[in-house]
């Protein structure tokens, strides 16, 4: 399959293209329950590799224009038939799936609180006190919001939020955080433009504020939250350029998760961490983000990400893929 096999219907929406032996939906479920049964921590990374070449190849053929940004705007039936012909759109719906069952479930009586991996930078935390959900991105979003508790969006980029979702949860009276009013629905109470507090039910947040890249904050700025709660500490830097003296305000603070973006700019990540956020497990994310054009336009490789995790300050690094856990 080629990106000029993709064609259009009378809606603009592209019709699927001729499956192939290397994208065929077939596989799926085995490669990515195979994934998912080992571990996403750097160290067992040769477990991975073989099933991490496949979903590349994947997504290698699955362009963002006229495939992956109308899929996660479309209907249902012609999401399903996309699936069939993009098995990379087949990944991200398992993974979905995975994570809204869970929820669904419970956390097991005994068991330690989860980190999921949604898709790229958002997260889904489930404890036994409450789950919440921070930069989830995804077209069925919207379905996590009988679960969790709320709902926080790093900065304005598509990429990193989900109207729906967003609108569920203040139509259900859930807080929704960001520094931006998303479709009116977040009021001054949960808008963090500055450094600010919060307590939401078992869950205390601290927010601050970041720059992304070169851009000014006036512009575009980036909220980091910190959530202590449900004997999970979990830091989130979104799009952070990682200007050390930003961070400062995190300084001593006990963190078990740090999730935190591949940076544009190679290896600023270490600026802060290891120096002034030393997390017990420090979670590269912002991998494969498939809305993105190419490796120029910030879609990084799997390959890629098991490189940068490897240079990273931190004793035991991870790289969730989507539907992954990570539990301590």
């Amino acid at each position: 399959m080629t990106i000029s096999a993709c064609g259009g219907n009378d809606d603009g929406l592209p019709q699927p293209a001729p499956e192939e032996p290397d994208n065929h939906p077939s596989q799926v479920e085995t490669v990515m329950n195979e994934l998912w049964e080992t571990s996403c921590l750097l160290s067992d990374k040769s477990l991975r590799i073989a099933n991490y070449n496949t979903i590349q190849s994947w997504a290698d053929v699955c362009p963002s224009d006229n495939v992956f940004l109308k899929y996660i705007k479309t209907d249902d039936v012609t999401a399903v038939a996309l699936e069939k012909s993009y098995t990379a759109l087949k990944c991200y719906d398992m993974a979905f799936d995975k994570v809204l069952n869970a929820l669904k479930t419970g956390l097991p009586a005994g068991a330690s609180p989860r980190v999921w991996a949604l898709y790229n930078m958002g997260i889904v935390v489930q404890t036994h006190k409450g789950n919440y959900a921070i930069d989830v991105y995804h077209r069925r979003g919207a379905e996590l919001a009988p679960y969790i508790d709320f709902y926080a969006i790093t900065h304005i980029h598509a990429d990193h939020k989900w109207e729906p979702l967003a609108v569920i949860m203040s139509e259900l009276g859930k807080p929704v955080l960001t520094n931006f009013t998303i479709n009116g629905v977040n009021n001054s109470q949960y808008l963090s433009t500055v450094e600010k507090d919060y307590t939401i039910g078992e869950f205390k947040i601290h927010s601050f504020i970041t720059h992304h890249n070169s851009s000014d904050l006036a512009t575009l700025a980036i909220t980091a939250f910190y959530v202590d709660g449900g004997g999970l500490k979990l830091l989130h830097s979104g799009d952070s350029n990682f200007i050390a003296e930003e961070f400062e305000t995190m300084r001593d603070k006990e963190v078990d998760y740090y999730v935190f973006r591949y940076a544009v700019n190679s290896l600023t990540e270490n600026n802060v961490l290891g120096k002034i956020v030393n997390p017990k497990v420090a979670v590269l994310s912002h991998i494969l983000e498939l809305g993105h054009k190419d490796i120029a336009n910030s879609r990084w490789s799997l390959e890629l990400g098991l490189d940068r995790a490897g240079r990273l300050n931190c004793r035991t690094v991870a790289m969730p893929f989507w539907g992954d856990y990570m539990s301590m």
